[in-house]
Order: C-alpha cells, then sequence, then structure tokens
C-alpha cells in the first residue's frame, strides 16, 4: 500500500513541485533545520544551503551531529521538469536538469548517543544546541569543530544540566541570545542563561530556572517572538502553558487543556504576538489567541495520524506547516478557514489546506522551512530518507486567488 502510493506520488511529482530531490542518508535523522545562510555558485545558477542533521543508529554505530551542504537550482533559471527521472530520486530529481543538486555532508561532530534534537542560535548561526536521550543540551560551535572528527570522543564546547533522561523540546530565545530552554521526560522544564560564568568541570552549566508544573512528559518549548520573556510549553497531560520570567515560576500565566490527546508540539506566529499553534496526538492542530485562551480560534483536521509538529512559515502571513505519523507533510493556508469548498475540490479536504506532501513512506520525524528561497521546504523521515521540496507555483499562484498571491510574495524583513 504504501509503497504503491509512493509510486503514484513519483509519477505525478512533476506537475506537483518545482522542486523535489530525495537523499538517501547513512542513518535517519532525527532533525533538520536550515542554516539561514545562502551562497550562489559562480555561474549564477545554483544556491548553496547548509542543513542540521543528526544521526539515530540505535547503538548500531557512533552517533554524529552534522551540517550538510545542499546545492539547489537558482529560482530565475529556468528548468526543464522534463529532464526528471521517475527512476532516479538520490540525489536529484525535479529542479535537476543539469544534474548539479548534490547533499553531501561537510561537518561531522562526535555526539553522546542519537541527536533528538538540534537547533541554531538565531543571533549566533555558527552555535548548534542539541538535546540528547541523557538530558543533557551540548553547544557546539561548528566553525571550530575539524570537518571530521580526529577521533569518535564526543566534545562538545558547553554541557548545559538539569534534565534526566530523553526528551526532544529545545528552543532558543528569539530576542535574548544567551537564553536557551529544553524540556524532557521527567516533567520538567530548564531554562539556561550561558553567559553565566559559573561553569562546572567539563564545561557543565547549572539551569537559570527549573520549572517542575506538568504532570506527565514536557514535549516542547517555545519562546516568544515578541516578548523575550515569554515562553510556552506543552506536554502529554494535554496542558498548554504560558510563562512570563518576570513573573513567579511556580505557575504559569495561564494554561489551557487544549485537545483530546497528548500535546507535541506549538509554535507562536512571527507576524501577530497573540497568535499559536498547537500539534496533537488526537490527530488535530488547534489555532489559538492568547487574548482568550479558553476558546480555540479553528480546528485543522487531515492528518490521519498524530500531529509530531507544526510551524510558521517564516515569510509568509497565515501559512504554516504541520509533519504527522501519518507519513504526510500538509501546508495550510489560515486566511482560507471557513471558505466554501468548490465540487470539484471536496475530495482534497478543506480549503484551507493549501498543499499535501506526500513524498515519504515513514513517519516524518522533522521538517523546517528555508529562510532564505520561498516556500522552499526540507523534511525528515524514519527511514534514512532526506526530502528537499517547493511546491509548484501554479498551485498557489491561481489568478482567482490574489490576496493568497501577494501574501504569499512577501518575504519577512
Amino acid at each position: 500500500m504504501i509503497n504503491e502510493e509512493y509510486k503514484i506520488w513519483k509519477k505525478n511529482a512533476p506537475f506537483l513541485y518545482d522542486l523535489a530531490i530525495t537523499h538517501e542518508l547513512d542513518w535517519p535523522s532525527l532533525t533538520v533545520q536550515w542554516l539561514p545562510q545562502k551562497e550562489v555558485s559562480q555561474q549564477g545558477d545554483i544556491n548553496i544551503h547548509k542543513l542540521i542533521l543528526g544521526t539515530h543508529t540505535s547503538d548500531q554505530a557512533d552517533e554524529y551531529l552534522m551540517i550538510a551542504k545542499a546545492r539547489l537550482p537558482n529560482e530565475d533559471v529556468e528548468v526543464n521538469v522534463s529532464s526528471y527521472n521517475q527512476n532516479n530520486t538520490q540525489p536529484g530529481g525535479i529542479g535537476n536538469a543539469a544534474g548539479e543538486n548534490r547533499i553531501e555532508i561537510e561537518i561531522k561532530m562526535a555526539h553522546e548517543g542519537e541527536v533528538n534534537r538540534a537547533v541554531y542560535n538565531p543571533s549566533k548561526t555558527n552555535v548548534i544546541a542539541t538535546r540528547t536521550v541523557s538530558g543533557e543540551v551540548h553547544l557546539f560551535d561548528y566553525t571550530k569543530h575539524p570537518t571530521k572528527p580526529e577521533n569518535n570522543t564526543p566534545r562538545p564546547d558547553m554541557r548545559l544540566q538539569g534534565l534526566k533522561g530523553d526528551g526532544y523540546g529545545l528552543a532558543w530565545n528569539v530576542k535574548n541570545e544567551n537564553i536557551i530552554g529544553s524540556v524532557g521526560y521527567d516533567n520538567k522544564i530548564c531554562i539556561w542563561d550561558i553567559e553565566d560564568k559559573q561553569l562546572g568541570e567539563n564545561h557543565t552549566l547549572q539551569p537559570l530556572n527549573t520549572i517542575e508544573y506538568h504532570k506527565k512528559n514536557v514535549e516542547d518549548i517555545k519562546f516568544h517572538v515578541y516578548h523575550p520573556e515569554v515562553f510556552a510549553t506543552c506536554g502529554d497531560d494535554k496542558l498548554v502553558c504560558i510563562w512570563d520570567r518576570r513573573e513567579s515560576m511556580k505557575q504559569p500565566k495561564f494554561n489551557v487543556n487544549a485537545h483530546f490527546g497528548e500535546i507535541y508540539s506549538l509554535d507562536f506566529s512571527p507576524f501577530n504576538e497573540y497568535l499559536f499553534l498547537t500539534g496533537s496526538e488526537d490527530q488535530t492542530i488547534g489555532f489559538w489567541d492568547m487574548r482568550n485562551p479558553s476558546k480555540r480560534i479553528h480546528t485543522f483536521e487531515g492528518h490521519q495520524d498524530h500531529v509530531l509538529k507544526v510551524e510558521f512559515s517564516p515569510y509568509n502571513v497565515g501559512i504554516f506547516s504541520s509533519t504527522s505519523a501519518d507519513r504526510r507533510v500538509i501546508i495550510w493556508d489560515i486566511s482560507k478557514c471557513g471558505a466554501e469548498i468548490q465540487n470539484e475540490d471536496e475530495q482534497d479536504g478543506p480549503a484551507e489546506m493549501l498543499f499535501i506532501h506526500g513524498g515519504h513512506r515513514s513517519k516524518v520525524n522533522d521538517f523546517s522551512w528555508n529562510q532564505k528561497d520561498n516556500l522552499v521546504c526540507a523534511s525528515v523521515e524514519e527511514n534514512n530518507i532526506l526530502q528537499i521540496w517547493q511546491m509548484a507555483q501554479n498551485i498557489y499562484d491561481d489568478e482567482d486567488d490574489e490576496p493568497l498571491r501577494n501574501q504569499l510574495g512577501q518575504n519577512k524583513a
């Protein structure tokens, strides 16, 4: 069934994508994030991007935090889609007319256990934080590490302690480059100030704040885009908690029993200080306003399994993504909520469902929006696969949909 769906996807891919590249990694990655830098080749036809990846070998091999280089076609250069070869998917695909697309691992840093999550510091993009299986958060300045480790002994630049055991939630403060938070399956929330000079042996650092409020696993943490002292957490107790570090850390500013199932992910809007999203085990996505958190604005339905991650587009107002255990990534358009569906489109889902990426054959572990190339995305799945893709322009560039075209054309400054 899954392989048949994949064959259908490959057959239709040239009509659905302006860019679609499948690359097989040596091991699965639980994490992916575009770094914000972009270079242009001397010929001007290739954009060179970098991605953060990690390994998950299930103790079968050494683990690594990795920086990958991706060579993608310049969107201003015309590509002949007819050159797409359905049978060649690694590397290659749509947008690979000249055979110039390559994904290669540029830097490997030895890591203690699998890399559950890896995120760069928005203010110091060479500094990457990783969530380990032991509970520690490790910091790496990848510019100070060799391209390949001299031996396989992990050498993080800093070890942030306070959590125990597994966990995935990890986030930098968008406004304060020294503040980072993580959560875990010990039901705790920890916040650190990496400028704290009280380092222990082996460059260890204790948390600035430790919070024990959630009654079950804490799954995710995000800092507010506009207010540096505000952050949110969510967990298996079905709660979303909004915290303010200027107030008591014993109780959240407010909490919401937000879903019927465990809550795995949340995200604040980069364009509106009041709006946020939640993704849940109950297969739905909640859309919320902090001014009235007791009432959900809208429920997005379309996934057939747990929603594992939600993420607003960094440049398009009202556009966000969701990833799921159902092997799908869905791109949503909030402005379409409540719109009438034409009869011929009924089978495609609700009006707000802009695009379904169906190229994965196993659970989608993570997703990232590219901040330099509009609507270019990266996603990783359990079966060692990294995909880089961009939906076809004709899908959103509809003459009858002027507001959407304007919105998708507006890049965030």
